[in-house]
């Protein structure tokens, strides 16, 4: 004999993979973060920058899996902070903030620039970690947001 599912049902199982799929992200962002404080401290900024980079990446992917509209949005922007910005208008600001060091973090990547500014990266690492906090705890405090790209 057939299981019938109702559709409330159903929709409380897909809501049950994104909490999954977000809490996992923000495990990744916090690991990564760990690690990027880490080489800071050995020195190694460049790869440090790389990291806190990533770490901010999984925590966008975080909040856009925690959101039902635009999860389930069928064409969505190829860019991180551009599916970011669509989650709402804070998520935007993060997005925006964020987006400032995509250009270092690829110049970086691709040899152009062989250094970076200590004071970018720990820069990045501290705008990281709050948007790690704030994600987890689901407040949205912009108050003090700062940290400038080069």
């Amino acid at each position: 004999m057939a299981q019938v599912i109702s559709a409330t049902a159903r929709r409380v199982q897909r809501q049950g993979g994104q909490g999954a799929k977000r809490q996992r992200f923000l495990t990744q962002a916090a690991l990564l973060l760990a690690d990027a404080k880490s080489d800071a401290a050995k020195g190694r900024m460049d790869q440090a920058l790389e990291k806190a980079y990533q770490a901010a990446l999984r925590t966008a992917g975080a909040c856009v899996a925690g959101s039902a509209t635009v999860s389930k949005r069928r064409r969505l922007p190829t860019s991180a902070w551009d599916r970011l910005s669509l989650v709402g208008v804070a998520e935007k600001e993060w997005a925006e903030k964020f987006r400032a060091y995509s250009r270092t973090r690829s110049r970086l990547a691709s040899g152009m620039d062989r250094e970076v500014a200590d004071s970018v990266v720990f820069g990045l690492m501290d705008l990281a970690a709050r948007f790690l906090e704030v994600s987890e705890s689901g407040t949205h405090d912009f108050d003090g947001i700062g940290g400038q790209a080069a």
